[in-house]
């Protein structure tokens, strides 16, 4: 009967179990997802580290830069290779940075950015890294190594493509050398002609870079047996490149293979060397052959390379040395065959002469430069100033002075040798010209801050060009309180003791000053500290009103005329006269021929000459001829005749 009992308790039990497994006998248990092959795990010491499933340090060897494995035999002991068939990876790992070789041996091992990965046996428990230096050919493996080292025999490859085993000395000779290469296995080198952060090799235009590409990597990670504190970068010419110890890291064009060095020969052994931690600090970069100092009395002057101050001559406006014999002696020429300059110094400014001793100059904005001989020391600035004609060289002068000959030029295009005071005549004149040697000029029917010249469409300005320069620095002649500068027409314009300043059109080379005899000699003078204060505008105008009687005259009232037609007017030179036209169709031209047509318009102190509905201005300048006439362009019998006074 107990057995009877039993069967409903085992049926029950049998109907239990089929109740918590599926009809067709398969587990709802989740499976436990398996570990990763390769993992990424954050150590303390060395940031991202790559391990394996059980999270146990993966070691990338050194000599294994070309992407086999040099771990063999009695090595495997010690550093068991790491091979994954199943590779599958933690987040942030790139599956293309891995791949797969078969070793000598024939056994498969797994490589990460080239590398063959191993364990290390003496790492006891998951998260070790007891292998990281080992025999410093040891390195932690990490995905963010910016350089590695590597151990290798070096091949030079010279320029003839010869190839020859070097020793670390660059000596024909087989060695094993110990050296730095990119997180990728590829050789690293220097070059031997940089300096501390300088790179002497690449190009502005990077034509050379194939050759000896720049290694523009950012610096992240290195290996343990590398201090992060040698490192550094530096710009090349609008890009970052690589520094170690301060020499600027290049690849070579020719190394086809990771792991190859045939840079080491090239052109000739020990050009460009490879850099390990027993490379030496870049020499500091020799100084520069003209140097930017600033002097607490000048602001910024040019030095040579030993720290003593450059100087320009002022009668060499034209370019030309003024300077021999004798004057050498106190004034030696400056010369810089290479030419090398500090930062804020453009080369483009610079040059070379060639002196009548055929020696040669170097010049600065096509002044040539001296030395002083009385300037007993480095930073000394007593050759200025001296006999007004030596000027401490400097790179932001607005104004320059000089001396020459007036050579005027008049409208007939007729040369005259003039003096000071515009007369003919041989002379020796100190005048003011911009910092490249181009001569500066006033016009004498100008006032005070005004221009009297320029048309307000500019439509003249190439005649006689405003200076435009904001004022910088001046020769210690100048006063910088005798400049100002006026608005012209919406352009600034430089003036000096209220002249404003002006070029001539047909000074076509530095040191030409032509315009002292244009249109007649003494209506353009130049300028110099013996120019008087410009005068003060006239504040009296006269005005006109002009109207017109269809197209047989102009009618004129103002200025003591009332409607009268076609007036003959005297003008006083000097002299301000408004004409306020109001004569649609018929422009009113101040001209120096009585004629229709745009023909023989005079435009000097004359703005707005032309217009038919508004002003035109007439300051009548002191070389105005004697009789000037009024015109219609269109009409003949709308004319007058303006007899021009003192």
């Amino acid at each position: 009967m107990k057995k009877l009992l039993l069967l409903p308790a085992i049926f029950l039990t049998l109907l239990s179990c089929t109740n918590d497994d599926n009809a067709d006998g398969t587990d709802d248990t989740p499976p436990v997802d398996e570990p990763n092959a390769v993992q990424l795990r954050n150590d303390a010491t060395f940031g991202n580290v790559l391990t394996n499933a059980e999270g146990f340090s993966l070691y990338f060897f050194s000599l294994d830069s070309k992407g086999d494995s040099n771990c063999t035999d009695g090595c495997l002991a010690n550093w068991p290779i790491f091979y994954a068939e199943d590779l599958t990876l933690d987040q942030g790992l790139n599956a293309a940075d891995f791949g797969s070789i078969t070793r000598g041996d024939g056994e498969r091992q797994t490589t990460y950015k080239g590398w063959p990965l191993y364990l290390f046996a003496n790492d006891n428990a998951a998260g070790d890294t007891n292998g990281d230096g080992v025999g410093d050919v040891w390195y932690i493996a990490k995905p963010d190594y910016s350089v590695m080292m590597t151990q290798a025999q070096l091949i030079g490859r010279d320029f003839d493509g010869n190839e020859t085993n070097l020793t670390s000395t660059y000596e024909p000779g087989d060695e094993q050398t110990f050296y730095m290469v990119d997180a990728n296995g590829n050789t690293l080198y220097r070059f031997v002609n940089d300096r501390n952060g300088v790179n002497n090799f690449t190009a502005d235009d990077f034509s050379n870079n194939s050759v000896w590409p720049i290694f523009e990597e950012a610096l992240q990670r290195v290996p343990s047996i590398l201090d992060t504190n040698d490192f550094g970068s530096i710009d090349v010419f609008g890009r970052n490149q690589l520094t170690y110890k301060g020499w600027p890291l290049y690849y070579f064009g020719q190394d086809a293979q990771r792991g190859d060095n045939f840079g080491v020969g090239f052109p000739t052994a020990g050009i460009w060397p490879i850099l390990n931690p027993d490379t030496e600090v870049a020499p500091e970069p020799d100084p520069n052959a003209v140097q930017l100092k600033n002097d607490a009395t000048f602001s910024d002057i040019l030095t040579n390379a030993d720290g003593f101050s450059l100087y320009f001559f002022s009668l060499d406006s034209k370019g030309d040395s003024n300077c021999s014999g004798d004057c050498e002696d106190i004034w030696p020429v400056f010369y810089a065959e290479n030419l090398t300059l500090d930062p804020g110094l453009d080369p483009d400014d610079f040059g070379t002469i060639e002196r009548e001793d055929s020696s040669m100059q170097t010049t600065y904005k096509g002044w040539p430069l001296y030395l002083y001989a009385n300037d007993a020391a480095a930073g000394d600035t007593t050759g200025d100033g001296v006999g007004n004609v030596w000027y401490i060289a400097k790179p932001d002068y607005t104004i320059m002075m000089t001396q020459a000959q007036l050579i005027g030029r008049d409208v007939d295009g007729v040369e005259t040798n003039l003096t000071s005071a515009y007369e003919p005549g041989d002379e020796l004149t100190f005048y003011m010209v911009d910092d490249e040697g181009n001569t500066l000029y006033r016009f004498v029917n100008d006032t005070n801050g005004v221009n009297n010249f320029t048309a307000d469409d500019f439509s003249n300005n190439s005649v006689w060009p405003i200076f435009e320069e904001a004022l910088q620095r001046v020769p210690s002649i100048l006063d910088t309180n005798d400049f100002g500068s006026i608005d012209v027409f919406g352009r600034t314009q430089l003036t000096y003791r209220g002249w404003p300043l002006y070029y001539f059109g047909q000074d076509e080379q530095r040191g030409d000053n032509f315009g002292v005899g244009f249109p007649s000699a003494g209506v353009w003078p130049i300028l110099n500290t013996l120019t008087e204060e410009a005068p003060q505008a006239n504040n009296t105008t006269t005005t006109y009103n002009v109207s017109n009687q269809a197209a047989s005259a102009y009618i004129f009232s103002g200025g003591g005329l009332n409607n009268e037609n076609n007036p003959d007017l005297t003008l006083t030179r000097g002299e301000t006269y408004e004409f306020v036209v109001d004569a649609p169709g018929h422009p009113f031209l101040i001209k120096s021929v009585q004629s229709t047509g745009t023909g023989n318009t005079y435009n000097d102190g004359v703005t707005n000459n032309g217009a038919e509905s508004g002003t035109v201005v007439f300051t009548v300048p002191n070389g105005a001829p004697d009789t000037l006439f009024y015109n219609c362009e269109f009409h003949s019998p709308m004319t007058g005749t303006l007899t021009i006074i003192n």
